[in-house]
């Protein structure tokens, strides 16, 4: 690939975790709106998957930037989780279709046994949870004993994902999370007790190199997760203080990156796990490359899912939701969130409608994304548009080797796929920078 294009990888945007991103949402957005919405849309019966942001964790790890609170405090932790039933307690009378579950944070595992107890025995209420297609938490291999893994199964968990990020002690040091190779080694022993495991590593880490990298993939390798999302490290001191901790001059080139997601993209495929959407990998028989091999790859908040469910509902504090049209985003402090909840209100800081434009790019961005693949002609049928001549625009860019039109379907090439994200922008109409118009100067010549 074109070195001057290759260096687009490394330009800020969005993840599309949502389109439009969170930052368009609006805080005249709050309870009444937000029940409103959820109400008509819960009367339809539409499955849906439940996310809990648990916000709690142990340690602080210097590259996080997630929200979270350090605490190991058991009645905070404790008065938190009075909260977060009541919450499920305001969700009950909607009766959603609830199918899927997800815990995440944070770090759930943060919760002791009993607690643990305590909100499956509630979400019980709201669901029978041994009926569900999937019941998943986040585990930091740190805050779990001899055990627990089996008492989460006990409660009908049925995937986990450990935060591994990297196996290097120095690595591990420099970003205050040290969890050696052995410590997960030793709690894949039972991952039997679970029908998927899945794998978080992150690239771009201070004193990462190639070499180190491929010291940490053959230990991946060696514990064969069914799942692994390899993300790019965001740098951010600006916006997340402690990530001052690490020094600059530690962090890899950024010239680097590109070329160490290349070297772990082909090292995972080399090892016969399937390649979903940008950054995520999965064995043949896990379900989700069983979405890919049929088209049916989804997505949400969460990453890529095997599109069992489209609709999504977040409960706890910053917990986004995406049901509908509708686009929500619950307060940041818990001090917000209480008294909310204590009022018997969702707890809710902004949101968003979309309009006919923003239900159709999200349609095009997300088929890029999680498929590599968009089908004008069906874009067009669903929404009643002219699809050619709605992206008028945007398709003239694509004639490259980035992207191949044919039959009214475009199909993203081996190139393109190392920019997904870059493409996805060229129908952002609300990326405001156009720094995306580079990839079609570039590919054009």
């Amino acid at each position: 690939m074109d070195a001057s294009l290759l260096r687009e990888f490394n330009a800020d945007g969005h993840y599309y975790t949502a389109y439009p991103s969170l930052n368009h949402w609006t805080e005249d957005f709050g309870h009444h709106q937000y029940e409103n919405k959820l109400r008509s849309f819960t009367d339809s019966r539409t499955p849906t998957h439940l996310y809990l942001h648990i916000p709690f964790c142990a340690k602080l790890c210097s590259y996080c930037i997630c929200n979270i609170v350090i605490t190991n405090n058991r009645e905070k932790i404790q008065t938190f989780l009075d909260h977060l039933l009541l919450e499920i307690d305001l969700l009950k009378p909607y009766h959603p279709n609830i199918r899927e579950i997800h815990l995440g944070g944070g770090t759930p595992s943060h919760l002791d046994r009993g607690q643990f107890s305590q909100l499956c025995s509630k979400l019980n209420e709201l669901v029978d949870v041994s009926t569900l297609d999937e019941f998943a938490m986040e585990i930091d291999p740190r805050t779990v004993k001899p055990g627990d893994l089996e008492h989460y199964a006990s409660h009908g968990v049925t995937r986990i994902s450990f935060g591994v990020q990297d196996f290097d002690p120095n690595v591990q040091k420099a970003i205050n999370r040290e969890q050696p190779y052995e410590m997960v080694s030793a709690l894949m022993e039972d991952r039997h007790l679970f029908k998927g495991v899945n794998f978080d590593l992150l690239y771009g880490l201070p004193l990462q190199t190639q070499s180190t990298i491929s010291d940490t993939l053959n230990k991946v390798k060696s514990l064969a997760p069914d799942r692994i999302t390899v993300l790019k490290y965001c740098h951010a001191p600006e916006l997340r203080k402690h990530m001052k901790l690490i020094k600059e001059e530690a962090l890899p080139p950024k010239s680097d990156l590109q070329e160490m997601f290349v070297e772990i993209t082909h090292s995972l495929i080399d090892e016969k796990y399937e390649w979903i959407g940008l950054d995520h990998f999965a064995r043949k028989n896990d379900s989700l490359a069983q979405a890919a091999q049929r088209g049916g790859v989804g997505r949400n908040f969460n990453g890529f899912t095997p599109g069992r469910v489209k609709d999504l509902i977040g409960l706890g504090p910053t917990a986004t939701g995406a049901f509908g049209t509708t686009y929500s985003q619950a307060q940041y402090t818990l001090k917000q969130y209480y008294e909310a909840v204590r009022k018997r209100e969702f707890p809710i800081l902004r949101g968003y409608k979309l309009t006919k434009d923003d239900a159709i790019r999200r349609d095009v961005i997300f088929a890029l994304l999680c498929n590599q693949r968009v089908d004008f002609n069906d874009i067009g049928a669903r929404h009643e548009i002219d699809a050619f001549g709605y992206f008028s625009k945007e398709l003239p860019l694509l004639e490259s080797d980035l992207a191949v039109m044919e039959r009214g379907i475009l199909n993203v090439t081996a190139y393109g796929r190392v920019l997904l994200r870059n493409i996805c922008r060229l129908f952002d109409v609300m990326d405001l920078e156009k720094k995306h118009f580079r990839i079609a100067q570039h590919s054009m010549t």
